[in-house]
């Protein structure tokens, strides 16, 4: 006999916003863009000279953009379930995308008088203050995601599990930040999203009527291109492995203990005149205690 579930949420969403860059390298990286703007006729010596002079009077850590600000977001899921028999079921979820509107206070140490220049030959700073603060806005496209999965009892003793997500990144395709009043922009980030999926196999040994061992394998799309891989986002493609166990006391308590390993893919990527290298590993660790009342 097959039955069906079907369930529909609102979900609220509020976040707090703080975005923070400093300047690092970014003297170097000017720097090493200026003769190129020489030679297209774009800057005169001295005008290179003088805008050289200005960018190596900022420190590493000077604060070169800060955006602060709250705002209420709203999406929604929904999922269905449909379950062939004990042994068998079958699932679908959506959640939708979130469109998050900032308004916050925006302040920048770099000096006023370098907005002109910056303007006119893109040099991609964000917007100078002067340490002043003013009102900045900023929306945020949290993406759709689509996910199907299954369950299937193959054997007394195991079962294998399955999924398929796509998250819907493309919608994610820059960071702006603009002036509250005139529009102007603060700071501008191309990220060039794509789409991205997740595929997931797991496998589950029922022991006993109190051990039960899960294991699982997952691979993790990374959504940002290579060619749009930075300092501020190095991501990507991931490999998940995982194993758990849940000891049951009886039919109402059980507790839950898990562990999983991320390996990150090793990339290159360049940025300015330098070639950073990025891969990432962690561990996460998990226990539950559950009690069904």
């Amino acid at each position: 006999m097959i039955t069906g579930v079907l369930v529909w949420a609102l979900t609220p969403f509020t976040r707090g916003a703080k975005l923070e860059r400093y300047a690092g390298d970014l003297p170097d990286i000017i720097g090493a863009q200026l003769p190129g703007m020489v030679k297209a006729g774009k800057l005169s010596p001295a005008q290179a000279a003088a805008i050289g002079q200005q960018a190596g009077g900022i420190s590493r850590d000077t604060q070169i953009a800060r955006l602060k600000g709250d705002e209420w977001g709203f999406g929604w899921n929904a999922g269905i379930l449909y379950e062939v028999d004990k042994n068998n079921r079958y699932g679908l979820t959506y959640r939708s995308e979130i469109k998050v509107d900032f308004d916050g206070d925006y302040k920048s140490s770099l000096p006023s008088s370098l907005n002109p220049i910056n303007s006119a030959l893109g040099l991609g700073l964000p917007y100078g203050t002067g340490g002043s603060t003013i009102g900045g806005s900023l929306t945020l496209n949290l993406p759709e995601m689509w996910e199907i999965s299954g369950y299937n009892r193959v054997a007394p003793k195991w079962a294998v599990h399955y999924s398929l997500a796509y998250t819907s990144w493309s919608q994610f395709q820059e960071l702006k930040a603009t002036k509250t009043s005139g529009g102007e922009t603060l700071f501008y980030k191309d990220e060039g999203f794509k789409d991205s999926y997740r595929i997931a196999l797991g496998t589950t040994y029922y022991h006993d009527d109190n051990w039960t061992f899960r294991t699982g394998i997952a691979f993790d799309d990374s959504p940002v291109p290579a060619s749009n891989r930075s300092i501020s986002i190095p991501d990507q493609d991931r490999l998940w492995l995982s194993a758990g166990t849940t000891y049951a006391f009886n039919k109402d308590a059980s507790v839950d203990v898990g562990v999983s390993y991320m390996h990150g893919q090793h990339v290159e990527f360049t940025e300015g005149p330098y070639t950073f290298k990025s891969e990432g590993k962690a561990w996460l660790y998990g226990a539950n205690f559950n009690y069904r009342f």
